[in-house]
């Protein structure tokens, strides 16, 4: 029981990615809030953490609005009575985004308030208490866009949310917090591809950057330091981040994901 006694905050209520992470996290021994706006959803895997013997509640909020993001923070401490782990999950899935041309300001300001703003609200709205917990994290989940899909409000707010966990890694020293990033590539894409989208030049293996390079991100891992083997999935990348969050700050952990996360 890595987790015992943390408490980690999951910031979407869908299925896929962030059910299994809610529940691989409570399995862990973290008591888990899940927020978001699919009640039926969020329940469903409440029921589930709570029937292997773990904790979870659930939340409704719309991360878009400021509001609901303060009310799931203080939800979260109200019933557990802390906050070590933030998992945000920047879904890239509106179905109104097209090509660039194409979008209007409507389909804009919809996109960037489910896919950045309210990613950064969650971040900025939890960081007071991850420094309380003395050793709290943040982990911003992107997933890669295939190229054969139009998508170019969530492909400006990934470049966002990259950026965001390079400045709060830039602002925070990792003995206050640490914020990292995975990336969820498509299933046998080169890393090099993956290298070239998220700092800007061409990386094959876990490398330091040079200072302010790319997106701000210091460090691409392509599986655990001190391992020359994969990260086997996106549950393995967030335990790694979960458990071991102090020791990496400001880095993007690729991960071929075995499907599309949802």
């Amino acid at each position: 029981m890595r987790l015992n006694q943390k408490v980690a905050l999951v910031t979407s209520s869908g299925s896929g990615v962030c059910a299994s992470t809610a529940q691989q996290l409570a399995r862990e021994g973290a008591k888990v809030m899940l927020c978001g706006r699919n009640a039926a959803q969020g329940l469903a895997t409440v029921k589930q953490i709570r029937r292997e013997g773990g904790r979870a509640s659930f939340v409704l909020a719309d991360i878009a609005l400021a509001a609901d993001v303060q009310a799931a923070i203080d939800e979260t401490i109200a019933t557990y009575g802390r906050l070590d782990i933030l998992f945000n999950h920047a879904s890239s899935r509106y179905p109104r985004d097209g090509l660039l041309m194409d979008v209007s300001e409507a389909v804009w300001d919809r996109g960037v308030e489910m896919m950045l703003k309210g990613t950064f609200f969650c971040c900025q709205y939890a960081l007071p208490f991850l420094q309380q917990s003395g050793s709290g994290t943040i982990i911003n989940f992107v997933e890669k866009i295939p190229n054969s899909e139009a998508r170019s409000v969530a492909a400006i707010c990934q470049g966002g949310v990259l950026a965001m966990t390079g400045a709060i890694a830039q602002q925070f020293s990792s003995n206050a917090v640490t914020a990292n990033l995975i990336w969820a590539s498509l299933p046998a894409e080169d890393v090099s591809d993956v290298s070239t989208a998220i700092s800007g030049k061409s990386i094959l293996e876990p490398t330091n950057l040079p200072a302010g390079a790319g997106l701000m991100m210091e460090q691409i891992l392509y599986g655990p330091v001190s391992s020359d083997r994969p990260f086997s999935g996106i549950d393995e990348a967030v335990m790694y981040l979960a458990c071991h969050g102090t020791t990496l700050h400001g880095s993007a952990l690729v991960v071929n994901a075995p499907g599309k996360a949802t």
